[in-house]
């Protein structure tokens, strides 16, 4: 057992030179995580038939009953993706929507996710269009009520960030799924980032569908992600690759979508048992911590207008702060920048335009530190 104050014994396969602060990108491995999933791999070269054909169905309901139990949803509704966007690409092409049906999302969107709904409406008579949310956002209620203003006569579907990936911002799905189903708008939530961040149950929330990741903050392998499926839309919810199975049950029809690679669903449930050890409430509060004083810091420091409430209460383990005014990149002087802080200072942090305005993303883990925060200002400096 791994305490609260002895984080640190936590070993990663990270790089220690590396001041890593993008965990909310591709997230980290933890070394048992890893070797555990190499160990499958091995086991599969050595008898591939017996592992996937004769063992793998089987293997995988294991591993779906310990994800689901710790994501509070039936095991039934819970379908195995490569990552969360292909989850919402699941749903999209099950969908049957009238000509003339409006999807909408908010300014907090994806990007990969926009251009994913941008080519479904274009190739299905419907429209797609996001409600403006912009920043400083001082209370939940602020975001409910932009969204339901933002709603139309044509609205049929609301795609919504559960922790926004830019701004780092936590939405209040609970609320905004139950204003939706009032008015009869199915929600699609994106929960990429929720997940090992948030203390999430999909049984709770009960939207029409939620997607998620579980190479970031859980910590497994990548091409662990998730789509959970209402019941109202179990059957007709379908994967991308349509396999042997189709309508044969929803589980049957996502545990084969040709031959792929198992061992990442194998290693995702591996992670949720060593997060489980630890214990995930001891392991979110401190990356809460952490994110939070990181914020505030670079706030006070900076003298910018903060893009949530400092108290931490709209963030999980992802903060985004503005770049002081001298700080006026475009796209393409960002990304050269953030290369040049690794090349040349070994720090790893996002830096992003957010409504023409540069921020950088941190994010809290525990391999984290609150000093990891001087390192970042002399990159940034040098």
């Amino acid at each position: 057992m791994v305490s609260v104050e002895n984080f640190e014994k936590v070993k990663w396969m990270l790089d220690p030179e590396i001041t890593y602060l993008n965990h909310g990108s591709f997230g980290a491995r933890p070394v048992e995580v890893f070797e555990a999933q190499v160990a499958f791999k091995r086991e599969f070269e050595r008898s591939p038939i017996q592992f996937l054909d004769r063992e793998g169905k089987e293997r995988v309901s294991v591993a779906r009953r310990t994800i689901s139990r710790f994501l509070d949803c039936s095991d039934e509704q819970l379908g195995f993706v490569e990552n969360a966007t292909t989850g919402i690409g699941c749903v999209l092409q099950s969908l049957s929507l009238s000509k003339g049906s409006e999807i909408v999302s908010t300014s907090h969107v994806y990007n990969g996710v926009r251009q994913l709904l941008r080519s479904y409406v274009e190739k299905n008579s419907c429209t797609y269009r996001e409600i403006d949310i912009p920043t400083p956002i001082a209370t939940n209620d602020e975001i409910v009520s932009r969204i339901l203003d933002g709603f139309s006569s044509q609205t049929t579907l609301l795609v919504i960030d559960h922790v926004a990936s830019v701004t780092g911002i936590v939405f209040p799905v609970a609320k905004i799924i139950s204003a939706c189903r009032e008015r009869g708008v199915a929600v699609l939530v994106d929960g990429a980032h929720a997940p090992g961040m948030l203390d999430l149950s999909i049984n709770a929330l009960s939207p029409d569908w939620y997607v998620g990741n579980l190479h970031k903050w859980v910590c497994g392998p990548p091409g662990a992600g998730f789509l959970w499926v209402n019941s109202q839309y179990l059957n007709s919810t379908h994967p991308m690759t349509v396999s042997h199975f189709y309508e044969q049950g929803f589980t049957n029809e996502f545990d084969w979508q040709g031959t792929r690679d198992i061992t990442s669903i194998l290693g995702a449930a591996i992670a949720v048992e060593w997060g489980s050890t630890i214990g995930w409430q001891k392991i979110r509060s401190h990356n809460h911590r952490i994110a939070t004083e990181m914020q505030k810091r670079l706030v006070d420091l900076w003298g910018v207008v903060s893009m949530s409430p400092l108290d931490g209460s709209m963030i999980g383990a992802m903060a985004s702060v503005q770049l002081p005014a001298h700080y006026r990149f475009d796209e393409q002087e960002l990304s050269a920048f953030q290369a040049r802080m690794y090349h040349c200072s070994r720090v790893e942090v996002p830096l992003m335009l957010w409504q023409g305005t540069p921020v950088v993303r941190l994010s809290g883990q525990l391999y984290s530190k609150s000093d990891d925060i001087d390192l970042f200002l002399a990159a940034l400096n040098g």
